[in-house]
């Protein structure tokens, strides 16, 4: 029994002494002395106390916080917009009615998926291996070439033939931009394969086309009521902060001129090479503004549902669209509807192509 009790106490004994020290004892003065030995010890002792790492505080990702009625100044100030875009991955554009963003690449065959919402875009999917056609731009029907710009999805829908496969989205090329350079052709879609399951040449013909599997998933990733598809040759340009804050600025600077007649600053926003969605180039809208800005009319202007998107180029001009609704209104006319700017950024400065 001595020797069980013997043992338990030596083992307690490690946290505190030698089992020489403890040896010694019990040979000298006997099991008691041992006792009352390892009493001392452990009484004489603070307890030890759990020393937890100190947690780093989570980072805080400031929020999109929009002001509710920023002033004509506001509006016109690069750095307010700066203020304003605290916070809001905008990477691929600014979008304030937009769910989806859908951004493909047709040099790398891949489609990539963004929701979109108060502080900006996040990425939901990647899709590789998506067919596209031919290498460069369209420019007219039959070529089979995958247009480059901007597109939103007009319509999603069960194709009738079976070639197309389960699912698709048809996209709103040709748009002002495309008809306004001469482009033709139509039926452009984000299409699936082949429900019977059989390779066939020219998949795309100028479509983008993806496995069918992954044409159910993309169903399940988007908003096609609201979403918005890139297209580009290769590298679709990435925004930074400062550029979506200096465009939206020059925008509102442009809106102003309009607002109080001034036709001198209002035409200067417009580039030599602009023409209207009627195909009429600067002269003749110029000449147009001039009447209508000689009446001195006061005038509100509206803008709402504003986006910024990156217009993809086979050359290396920064080109971007811009649309919003428009609610106009002054003594002799009054209209509401969707406005679409497409214009170019030379230095700090706006140059718009085409305005419908």
């Amino acid at each position: 029994m001595r020797f069980i009790v013997f043992a338990m106490v030596f083992a307690l004994a490690l946290y505190a002494a030698t089992a020489e020290d403890i040896y010694q004892i019990y040979k000298t003065k006997g099991i008691g002395a041992v006792e009352a030995f390892l009493k001392k010890e452990f009484e004489s002792k603070e307890p030890i106390k759990e020393v937890k790492e100190k947690e780093k505080p989570k980072e805080v990702k400031p929020k999109f916080v929009k002001v509710k009625n920023p002033s004509e100044k506001e509006l016109q100030s690069r750095d307010f917009w700066l203020k304003q875009l605290r916070g809001v991955e905008l990477f691929y554009g600014y979008y304030e009615d937009v769910d989806s963003l859908i951004v493909c690449e047709k040099d790398k065959k891949r489609c990539e998926v963004y929701k979109n919402d108060d502080e900006g875009l996040s990425l939901v999917k990647s899709h590789e291996d998506v067919i596209m056609g031919k290498g460069g731009d369209k420019i007219k029907r039959g070529d089979l070439k995958t247009p480059v710009g901007v597109y939103e999805i007009t319509r999603r829908f069960k194709p009738s033939d079976a070639f197309y496969g389960p699912l698709a989205f048809s996209l709103s090329y040709p748009n002002l931009f495309d008809t306004l350079r001469g482009k033709s052709g139509d039926g452009i879609w984000i299409h699936g394969k082949p429900l019977d399951g059989k390779d066939r040449e020219d998949l795309s013909k100028g479509c983008v086309v993806m496995d069918n599997e992954e044409m159910k998933m993309l169903d399940t990733e988007i908003n096609p009521q609201k979403a918005v598809t890139i297209i580009g040759e290769n590298k679709v340009p990435k925004l930074s902060k400062e550029t979506v804050a200096l465009i939206l600025s020059e925008v509102y600077k442009w809106r102003q001129a309009w607002k109080v007649n001034d036709l001198t600053t209002y035409l200067s926003f417009y580039s030599q090479e602009f023409k209207k969605s009627d195909g009429s180039g600067k002269k003749a809208f110029s000449e147009s503004k001039k009447s209508i800005f000689a009446r001195k009319e006061k005038k509100t202007i509206d803008f709402e549902h504003m986006s910024v998107a990156p217009y993809p180029m086979v050359d290396d001009r920064k080109v971007f669209k811009i649309s919003f609704y428009q609610t106009y209104k002054s003594p002799s006319f009054a209209s509401k509807g969707e406005k679409e700017l497409y214009l170019e950024l030379i230095g700090d400065k706006i140059s718009i192509l085409a305005e419908k």
